[in-house]
């Protein structure tokens, strides 16, 4: 894209619109955002800078406004002038698992928010046995029906650590953006994420949309 404005500086990818909103990228209203993460010349993957404000705002497992790049998941930081960049790994003893992780909000890893907040009911691979669990097991499915690479303590009929997968009734209540890259639902997200921007006002220009205090996304 010839003459576009990555944060103020001329560029060029081989994206022109927004894989979010389809909009075409211009230097008003749908600003391409220069991802640091994964983001090249020759990149077919674009994301304008009001729908990375988007994921961030919604997209959340912490007061903080934590969520992911659209493409390969990387925590990034949108700053109240628009620039983007790869977000603070702070790491210690998250309060939860009491395991040694990148801390968020609360001093918590992200998988213990998240499962906190998806609480989802999972079965057991060696006895059949449901059980819920707060943690977001389904990230260790190479796919929907397949159980989990990681085992989790089994209080059915084995008393011990056994493997598991979503059940059929939680499988919906899955977030779509941290669905595991096997399951491919990135297109399934976005197409989410449009029928969103749908329901919002007409945008204004970005330094009227923008929180001041920036944005977190991971």
């Amino acid at each position: 894209l010839r003459g576009s404005v990555f944060l103020h500086k001329k560029t060029t990818m081989a994206a022109s619109d927004c894989a979010v909103c389809l909009e075409t990228f211009n230097d008003t209203d749908c600003v391409p955002a220069r991802l640091p993460c994964c983001q090249r010349e020759t990149s077919t993957f674009g994301v304008c800078l009001p729908c990375l404000e988007q994921i961030c705002n919604h997209y959340t497992v912490e007061a903080g406004r934590v969520g992911k790049c659209p493409r390969c998941r990387e925590r990034l930081h949108v700053s109240a002038d628009g620039v983007v960049s790869k977000a603070p790994q702070p790491r210690g003893k998250c309060r939860t698992c009491l395991q040694e992780r990148v801390l968020l909000d609360g001093g918590k890893c992200d998988a213990c928010i998240l499962g906190s907040q998806f609480a989802l009911t999972y079965e057991c691979d060696r006895c059949g046995g449901h059980q819920r669990i707060p943690h977001p097991m389904w990230r260790y499915q190479a796919s929907p029906g397949e159980f989990g690479s990681v085992t989790w303590a089994c209080h059915n009929a084995c008393g011990d650590y056994t493997r598991w997968r979503v059940t059929a009734a939680d499988l919906g209540r899955v977030p779509m953006h941290d669905t595991p890259e096997g399951w491919d639902m990135l297109d399934s997200w976005l197409e989410q994420l449009r029928a969103e921007q749908l329901r919002v006002p007409a945008r204004s220009p970005p330094e009227e949309r923008r929180d001041r205090q920036g944005c977190v996304v991971s």
